[in-house]
């Protein structure tokens, strides 16, 4: 008979005790996630007194200590009477509640800690703490700050990498300059914070970023070196020239890369043809100068207060922060410039303005800038004009009354019937002759000059060169002739430098000269071009001269033939390298090139 007693499985008595302690893991998860999850101010256990924890303040408010704790980015707060001091681990053991029997004085609803005990209060800081010790690493420079830090206190949570941050602090930069940011590594412990601007202070900002987010900021104030003044200053604006002074208005300069402590004006006595470059290693005082035989010197040292210009006389004797103003030389050509000096920390930078031809309109400077310069008033010389004036009125109408007075009185028998008149004058213009049947020229009714500039307004606009596209080399005079000098040149074109040769007209011609060279300049304007005459590349005009710029071959045919003679020991019937075939074809190359100048009209002087 089969037993009616139930079985007992084994199998599923485990079952059952593997369902208890996935209750228990689950129970110690939650838990473990409502502690995580701790709030700020959380009381976290009664602990033995750390006698060695550094006070951060004295109070008796728990939740004044939580607040500082937290806002230094620690863990925990921790309150001992009414010492308050703050960690990120617990050095000491855990004791009973019991023990933590004081009352806060404050906040009488908290806890701060016993005789020998310490109350624990969670802050809910969950992010990395601030890094340590940040500092200035090196000198300064003008675009670069290096920093160094070391890294935060170790609170259990992994840094991800630290953000810096650069904000202006102050700076002599006359635009706005944004904030900079940079990300570097969570194990690095220094940075180099590049593309500053010169002369600013920064407010610089170290940020420890976690999984949880930014965290703790350590700041530090650094500054960059400040630097060589910009913008160029401007050329000064020439008011007005004397025998021996020059008047002229500096305009108010900016510097973004520091301060504008005085204003330089140098003196630079120029060639006519070419500008020379300052040397500033070479810029002093006008006895130093004079001394090394420079053509410039430092006239003045000046400073500007609250005016938007400053107006100063050139020449006028006296000095000027130890810096000797001496008079101009009469009838030279002058430039002014003027520099921006930037002192700092006893240090010294300096910007000079660059000067061109352009800086005066005329060449003896003999103007006057109405728009800047007051108009003189000489009560003598009105006077003068005021009654020369008068005087010439009253004889004016002396004399107006006079021929009234006769025409009325004149008997009007003398008068011719109309038609008795006959008509003397001659229709059309008079061209006075002269006895040797020489009839003059249009030229002489219009001028050099504006005969000159119809013939280059009719030009190619191609062929009109500006003058920051020549080069000239004053000392290598190729030749000279009735028309002027040839120079060696360079010319850029089409972002490419090719040598010229440079006809400087001059302009002291006689006017015979004049009126020959008008009409072969005509004729060359129209010639075209031909594979074996020399290329016309254009002119070059500029208020004080007029450049007829041609090809500079590489070498010539009297060269060549030079170079191809024998020496005299050579055991040759022959004088030259140069074959008979060669020469005829130079000989027909140089005929084909003469012909077609023979054929458009073209002679050679």
């Amino acid at each position: 008979m089969p037993s009616t007693r139930s079985a007992v499985n084994p199998l599923g008595r485990c079952d059952g005790w593997r369902t208890l302690m996935l209750l228990g893991f689950t129970v110690l998860i939650v838990c473990g996630n409502i502690v995580t999850a701790a709030e700020k101010g959380a009381y976290f256990g009664c602990y033995q007194r750390d006698r060695f924890a550094r006070l951060e303040l004295t109070t008796e408010n728990r939740d004044e200590c939580v607040d500082n704790c937290e806002n230094n980015f620690y863990r925990y707060a921790v309150l001992s009477g009414s010492r308050c001091s703050c960690t990120n681990t617990i050095q000491t053991r855990i004791v009973e509640d019991r023990e933590c029997d004081q009352k806060c004085g404050k906040q009488p609803d908290a806890n701060c800690g016993g005789v020998n005990a310490q109350a624990v209060y969670e802050t809910g800081i969950d992010v990395a703490g601030p890094v340590r010790n940040l500092r200035i690493d090196g000198e300064q420079k003008e675009d670069t700050i290096a920093i160094r830090w070391d890294v935060p206190d170790d609170d259990g949570v992994m840094i991800d990498e630290f953000e810096i941050l650069a904000q202006v602090k102050r700076t002599y930069a006359s635009f706005r300059i944004y904030p900079v940011r940079w990300s570097v590594h969570n194990v690095s412990t220094g940075f180099e914070l590049s593309n500053l601007q010169p002369g600013t202070e920064y407010n610089i900002t170290v940020i420890s970023v976690s999984a949880k987010g930014p965290g703790g900021r350590a700041s530090i104030v650094g500054s960059t070196d400040f630097g060589r003044p910009d913008p160029e200053p401007e050329e000064p604006i020439i008011l007005r020239r004397f025998e021996s002074t020059i008047q002229i208005q500096i305009p108010r300069a900016t510097n973004n890369n520091g301060p504008v402590n005085y204003y330089r004006v140098v003196v630079h006595y120029v060639n006519s043809e070419l500008i020379q470059q300052i040397d500033e290693s070479q810029l002093s005082t006008f006895q130093q100068s004079k001394e090394n035989k420079v053509p410039y010197y430092i006239a003045a040292e000046l400073e500007m207060k609250d005016d938007e210009s400053l107006l100063f006389t050139v020449g006028d004797g006296r000095e000027y922060r130890s810096y000797f103003n001496p008079p101009i030389t009469a009838r030279t050509h002058v430039h002014i410039s003027i520099g921006v000096v930037s002192i700092l920390n006893h240090v010294v930078k300096v910007r000079y303005a660059t000067t061109t031809h352009e800086q005066h309109q005329y060449p003896d400077h003999h103007h006057v800038n109405l728009k800047t310069v007051e108009i003189e008033r000489n009560d003598a010389l009105i006077t003068i004009l005021t009654t020369a004036c008068v005087m010439f009125g009253l004889v004016l109408m002396a004399a107006i009354v006079l021929y009234i007075y006769l025409h009325f009185k004149t008997p009007a028998a003398n008068t011719r019937p109309f038609g008795d008149h006959h008509e003397l004058t001659l229709q059309g213009p008079i061209l006075e002759v002269e006895n040797n049947g020489y009839m003059p020229d249009i030229y002489e009714q219009r001028g050099f000059e504006a005969e000159l500039r119809d013939i280059i307004d009719g030009m190619d606009v191609s062929k009109n060169h500006a003058r920051k596209y020549l080069s000239l080399d004053i000392n290598r005079v190729l030749g000279s002739g009735k028309y002027g000098d040839i120079l060696l040149g360079s010319l850029q074109r089409q972002e490419q430098e090719m040598p010229a040769q440079v006809h400087v007209i001059t302009d002291d011609m006689e006017s015979i000269d004049q009126i020959a060279f008008l009409n072969e300049f005509r004729r060359l304007t129209a010639l075209a071009e031909h594979a074996n005459v020399i290329l016309f590349h254009g002119v070059c005009v500029t208020p004080d001269w007029c450049y007829l710029l041609f090809e500079q071959m590489q070498t010539t045919l009297k060269q060549t033939l030079l170079n191809a003679r024998l020496p005299i020991n050579a055991n040759s019937v022959k004088f030259s390298t140069v074959s008979e075939e060669i020469v005829v074809n130079i000989l027909c190359l140089v005929c084909d090139g003469m012909q077609f100048l023979a054929d458009n009209n073209v002679g050679r002087e």
